[in-house]
């Protein structure tokens, strides 16, 4: 199963680290990604490969656990997506 999502959000929010939302807390129509501290990058994830490899992890424990592109894995924002209904 791949990690990348079909098809990326319409609008996005930055996931506030005090909030101690799941993977398994998002609603159907929310989207899993992150956007690179270094560099910028933003990614969408599939959430059922995310559970699939890391379990039902808290958000704000996924920001080191996210790598990018240009292979950093420190300080990685976590986004919550929202598709169109």
């Amino acid at each position: 199963m791949r990690l990348k999502a079909p098809f990326p959000p319409s609008t996005y929010v930055e996931h506030n680290p005090a909030m101690y939302n799941t993977i398994k807390g998002l609603q159907e129509w929310e989207v899993l990604g992150a956007r690179c501290s270094a560099c910028g990058r933003i990614g969408w994830l599939n959430k059922d490969a995310v559970l699939e490899r890391w379990g039902d992890q808290y958000l704000m424990n996924l920001r080191s656990r996210f790598r990018c592109d240009c292979g950093n894995r420190t300080d990685n924002v976590v986004l919550i997506g929202r598709l169109p209904r």
